[in-house]
């Protein structure tokens, strides 16, 4: 690790949390599922079927990506001379230089990041994480942005941060 590099990794206690909230919530459909089978044939029980079993399916996947990310070391937004280095969310992968960053945003509890040319990070993606970087630049207006929620640090300290590196290599630059 380089000396000027700030390191956010994913914190262990609240990967944890929201992962025994995921589990909880689905133990709690599947056995709102199990009432609804049992509910009489004369009741149309359709609707609560489909509703339980696509909110099993998410909680489900927020399980697994909750025990995975307690698992992967590698999970982390890297902030150093070159740039941004995001590992985690949709923006996983990705490399934000800071000649690249035109501005920023806070919306809730997402950094919205303005970039000069965002077709450079649909170009290099792919799949679902593709269309995740598309969905984000259409309701955004940019297909990255950061948030603090599983990060070892507060959405203040992440923003904080990230915008007091930018105007130092803007100070720097000039």
């Amino acid at each position: 690790m380089d000396k000027d590099e700030i390191v956010f990794k994913i914190s262990k206690i609240k990967a944890v949390s929201l992962t025994l909230i995921a589990v909880g919530l689905l133990i709690v459909l599947i056995w709102f599922l199990v009432r609804v089978l049992a509910l009489p044939l004369a009741f149309n029980r359709t609707f609560l079927l489909i509703c339980c079993s696509s909110l099993i399916g998410t909680f489900i996947l927020a399980s697994i990506s909750g025990i995975r990310k307690l698992f992967d070391s590698k999970q982390r937004v890297v902030i150093n001379n070159e740039g941004i280095k995001i590992d985690t969310g949709p923006n996983k992968g990705q490399l934000i230089s800071w000649d690249e960053i035109t501005g920023f945003k806070i919306r809730k509890d997402f950094l919205l990041i303005f970039i000069k040319n965002p077709n450079k990070l649909f170009d290099e993606a792919y799949g679902l994480q593709k269309f995740s970087l598309k969905m984000n630049n259409i309701s955004h207006k940019t297909p990255v942005s950061l948030t603090a929620t599983w990060l070892d640090c507060s959405f203040e300290t992440l923003v904080k941060t990230i915008i007091q590196e930018f105007c130092n290599r803007q100070q720097h630059s000039n």
